[in-house]
């Protein structure tokens, strides 16, 4: 079944002109000043290493205001496809703070077979590159907004479930706000798009993934404990604004990341993230359980930590 968008280049041009009226609108101050303030801020909670250590999603789009020059280096290896799928996918990236206010991103994701069935190979499945722009607001005590743009593309011919098969242009709005700075907890919600476009491989879509255009709200709380980090998600993403399809899913994503380090000023960290979802959508509700581990790298200027 063919599912009409609306049109897509409207869809686009409203997306990128809401995305220019929040930055008119904002009043900024400088990343540099937030920088600054670093682990100053509430008696010691270091904002911009306590976001990086959030989830990946979470990390990518929040405002981090990381000094001008940072650049931190990933690798993420999905030590659970050894299990489900007949490919080990590991995504390498990098973040780069290019200037006081902007951040820019990139990310290639290989694969290769890991010996324990019959497929074999090798090679790139997609890239992901972005954009960023945040901004602090004082009146919000210490929040901060941030406006981005992602561009997500499969890569040659990769095995048929490493992609959907579709481009993703991903305009979004996110802002945080500390809520009980005695406890450090943050409070974060964004406001996102997928604009899809197809490509020459055949589709493969996700369970509970929509096969249109759409709209994402997201809202959720993390709180920062001594030894690990905590946070809690709630989604809602609908087709029914940007297309005919009319459908919605309703997640649900608690998560906890323990960070690790070979002693307080090291430049490398590894982060060890568990997660839960409770998905209801058009294929039915679901219920799962995932791992992760971010191993990262941080180069350019080596900011004050928050001494864990």
């Amino acid at each position: 079944m063919t599912i009409r968008q609306r049109p897509r280049l409207l869809s686009v041009q409203a997306a990128f002109a809401a995305l220019g009226f929040c930055l008119a609108c904002v009043r900024p101050v400088p990343a540099a000043e937030s920088a600054a303030k670093g682990s100053d801020w509430f008696g010691g909670w270091d904002l911009p290493e306590f976001i990086d250590r959030l989830p990946d999603l979470l990390a990518d789009r929040l405002p981090g205001f990381e000094p001008s020059g940072v650049v931190r280096l990933y690798v993420r290896p999905h030590f659970g496809d050894f299990i489900h799928r007949d490919y080990v996918r590991v995504p390498l990236g990098a973040r780069v703070k290019v200037s006081e206010n902007v951040e820019c991103s990139t990310e290639l994701q290989s694969y290769f077979t890991h010996g324990l069935s019959d497929a074999a190979g090798y090679g790139l499945s997609g890239v992901r590159i972005g954009a960023k722009c945040e901004h602090l607001l004082p009146s919000l005590g210490h929040g901060g907004l941030s406006v981005g743009l992602s561009y997500q593309s499969p890569l040659s011919r990769p095995p048929l479930d490493l992609t959907d098969g579709y481009r993703h242009v991903l305009p979004y709005v996110a802002a945080t706000r500390p809520i009980v700075p005695e406890w450090r907890l943050l409070g974060y919600a964004s406001v996102s798009a997928d604009f899809l476009s197809r490509t020459a491989l055949p589709d493969h879509f996700a369970r509970n993934q929509l096969h249109a255009n759409s709209l994402t709200f997201s809202a959720g709380a993390a709180r920062e404990f001594r030894r690990f980090h905590a946070s809690l998600t709630a989604n809602v993403t609908t087709s029914a604004l940007t297309s005919d399809e009319g459908k919605q899913v309703y997640s649900l994503r608690p998560e906890i990341v323990v960070p690790w380090k070979a002693r307080a000023d090291a430049r490398a960290q590894v982060l060890f993230t568990l997660g839960a979802r409770a998905v209801h959508g058009p294929d039915g509700d679901e219920f799962g359980l995932s791992g992760s581990m971010r191993v990262e790298f941080q180069l350019g200027r080596h900011g004050k930590q928050s001494g864990r």
